[in-house]
């Protein structure tokens, strides 16, 4: 056979061997793929309005604010914040978020959000097939874990996180199971990249630093490739355009973080209502961990791993999603030390799960991008901004409004910069102001309490009248009171 006709057979070759990797993957793989897609399924038809917070609308905002005005280091968009000092470690992530609303507003906004969010999940499972676990155990691990922190996955800077923590787990995980090897040194990448994003980034980097160290104590000599993560690691947290400024960002928001009290993300995870699956996915985990057979199953890094993920669940609420995608990616392959049958060899069965659940996701997306622009954001009333927008035409009326609308309004009616009281990053205010801003949170629908120099108010009511008093109703519904004052 000649070499033009080589050139002719090769791509028909390569298609069929890609074809046939497909496959395999679809047959081996049918809950793994039957839980992404579920996942996609909920958050795309029912809860994708839902997803959209407060945060969400800081992300945005802040994001423009890069785009117009540059990365900021003094804040100039809110009064009791004017002059501080504003380290926006998650710049590029609200410049992604910014970027997605321009091309085609909160409908790219909210699928770039979810996809992120699958992928997360995807490489969560992958990790734990790679690493021998059934499909049928990565299903179950897998569902606790989507169920154990369900605010994990508004949107948020902290979205674009999450596939980078499922990713560099995986090539951790994959290290302490084969050892360290020179496509281990990819965590390192990532973790530059991370720290553009999100504050996570420094558990990325601990738990690299971690798996050097064991490594090295394991080999009981210097070797390069564990040492180049133990001492690259902690500088991929510093390559952001911040540099070094980021030391005193990190030591304020994880050593002390003085808004810790007002924040319940930034709380230790008490048993309630909102916690509850978290402490199931925990006992779930303690109970694998206590079997030996189960336990064995594990290597020791994999174990310092969901240690060291559930005491900063413990700590914080915030820090519970780092747990549930490491119990997702980890505990599968232990649970088969219990569950010990084998997945079921039905290759045909298998593979239509795979394609029926990938379908069911393509009619989801397919629904979600026909509709309408105003499903996306019904949470967000427009009447109230455009009472907002009208009683603050002159430019001299500040606005104090609560910290869960205030990024909302910023981002709705851009005028508003440099004269709103305070929004959500309660890192740039000192004790002092903290403290006075929960006592005007502690008192819902009494307007009064906010400052005299502040001639609109924005309260939430929830349902109840506003307060009485001297001030002009200006707009009300069932959750706002816009009030000005004469």
């Amino acid at each position: 056979m000649n070499a033009a006709t080589d050139l002719v057979a090769d791509p028909p070759r390569e298609r069929t061997a890609s074809h046939g990797r497909i496959v395999s993957i679809l047959e081996r793989n049918p809950f793994p793929i039957l839980l992404v897609s579920l996942v996609g399924i909920v958050l795309l038809s029912v809860f994708a309005p839902a997803i959209v917070v407060g945060d969400t609308w800081l992300t945005l905002m802040s994001g423009r604010e890069v785009v117009d005005h540059g990365l900021p280091h003094t804040e100039h968009i809110t009064m009791l914040g004017e002059g501080r000092t504003w380290t926006d470690q998650q710049w590029l992530a609200q410049v992604v978020f910014y970027a997605a609303h321009e091309l085609a507003g909160m409908r790219a906004v909210i699928l770039l959000g979810i996809a992120l969010v699958l992928v997360a999940l995807a490489l969560t499972a992958a990790t734990a097939r790679t690493s021998g676990a059934s499909s049928r155990s990565t299903f179950i691990l897998g569902f606790l874990a989507v169920l154990a922190g369900p605010w994990g996955w508004t949107l948020r800077a902290q979205t674009t996180a999450l596939p980078l923590f499922a990713g560099t787990l995986w090539l951790l995980v994959d290290a302490s199971r084969s050892g360290v090897r020179k496509r281990s040194l990819l965590v390192l990448p990532l973790l530059v990249v991370w720290a553009n994003l999100h504050g996570s980034v420094v558990l990325g980097a601990m738990l690299t630093v971690l798996l050097g160290i064991m490594e090295l104590i394991r080999r009981r000599r210097l070797a390069w490739l564990p040492a180049l993560l133990v001492v690259f690691a902690p500088l991929c947290v510093l390559a952001s355009p911040y540099g070094t400024k980021l030391v005193g960002y990190y030591d304020l928001m994880l050593v002390d973080a003085p808004f810790a009290d007002v924040l319940r993300e930034w709380q230790w995870s008490r048993p309630d209502g909102t916690t509850a699956l978290f402490w199931l996915l925990a006992v779930v985990g303690a109970a694998l961990l206590a079997s030996k057979r189960c336990r064995t199953r594990l290597t020791a890094y994999e174990i310092v791993i969901l240690a060291v993920t559930f005491v900063g669940a413990v700590q914080a609420v915030r820090g519970v999603i780092w747990f549930a995608l490491a119990s997702a990616a980890i505990l599968p392959i232990a649970l088969d030390g219990r569950l010990t049958r084998e997945d079921i060899a039905a290759p045909r069965v298998n593979r239509i799960i795979s394609i029926a659940a990938l379908a069911g996701l393509a009619m989801a997306l397919l629904a979600f991008v026909v509709r309408p622009d105003s499903w996306f954001v019904r949470d967000w009333p427009e009447p109230q901004i455009t009472a907002v927008r009208g009683a603050t035409r002159d430019p001299g009326v500040r606005v104090w409004a609560t910290d869960g609308t205030a990024d909302w309004l910023l981002w709705r009616v851009p005028d508003l910069r440099g004269r709103m009281a305070y929004d959500v990053r309660f890192e740039l205010y000192d004790k002092q102001t903290l403290d006075r801003i929960a006592r005007y949170n502690s008192r819902p629908a009494d307007w009064r309490t906010a400052p005299r120099d502040y001639g609109l108010v924005v309260v939430a009511v929830h349902g109840r009248e506003p307060v009485a008093g001297d001030g002009e109703l200006v707009f009300q519904d069932g959750e706002l009171a816009v009030i000005r004052r004469p």
